[in-house]
């Protein structure tokens, strides 16, 4: 009830200067509490409304992290027994990228220890070509069933995910970078990421071009 409060008010208010920061706190609360963050500009009483799971799903994977980036997880080290894990070497990854035609992208490992490379991300340029290739590789891994899906599932224990003697790129599992996964980044890529609107981007780049009209 608190929070609801706190929504409320950040909607409501209208106090100079500050409108558009109560909007965005708006927002942000309603994407993590899977509420729908857009309300009709007439709107005298803002009550929260309980989104699907897809529909609340959607809403926060509009809300990427640029320049893009996806999240790898090397599936195998978070298997409790050392000798199931296994290291995979940011050149396996790069191999990898380019052995599926993704090229472009820079790795920086993050978060973990940087000896077992738990966590890496791939960072595109922060242009449409690079949102491109970034959707591409995260529909990669949603196409082999090993996206965020499946990465957070707890109907598969981590034995079942990364067997010993599987090869490297089945232990390898990615998603777009969205705002909550700000802190698997660390500090340099945090510090120069920014979250913006996936559908805006889109939008921008599908304006018709002006031409002159004289």
């Amino acid at each position: 009830m608190d929070t609801q409060r706190l929504v409320t008010h950040a909607f409501m208010s209208h106090k100079v200067g500050l409108r558009a920061e109560h909007l965005g706190l708006h927002k942000a609360i309603c994407v993590l509490l899977g509420w729908d963050s857009i309300a009709p500009p007439d709107t005298i009483t803002w009550v929260p409304q309980v989104l699907p799971e897809a529909e609340a799903l959607a809403q926060k994977e509009d809300l990427v992290l640029w320049p893009p980036i996806v999240v790898i997880h090397n599936i195998s080290m978070a298997n409790n027994n050392p000798q199931e894990q296994k290291v995979v070497p940011i050149e396996g990854v790069q191999a990898f990228l380019r052995d599926k035609g993704f090229v472009g992208g820079k790795i920086t490992v993050c978060l973990g220890r940087p000896a077992d490379q738990s966590v890496m991300v791939v960072k595109f340029l922060g242009t449409f070509t690079g949102l491109a290739m970034a959707e591409r590789l995260h529909k990669y891994f949603v196409e082999n069933k090993r996206g965020r899906k499946e990465f957070t599932s707890k109907n598969k224990g981590v034995e079942e995910m990364g067997k010993p003697g599987e090869g490297e790129e089945q232990l390898l599992y990615g998603y777009m970078g969205v705002s909550e996964d700000l802190d698997k980044l660390d500090f340099h890529n945090r510090k120069w990421s920014v979250v913006k609107s996936k559908k805006e981007i889109l939008d921008l780049a599908n304006d018709p071009v002006k031409t002159d009209e004289r």
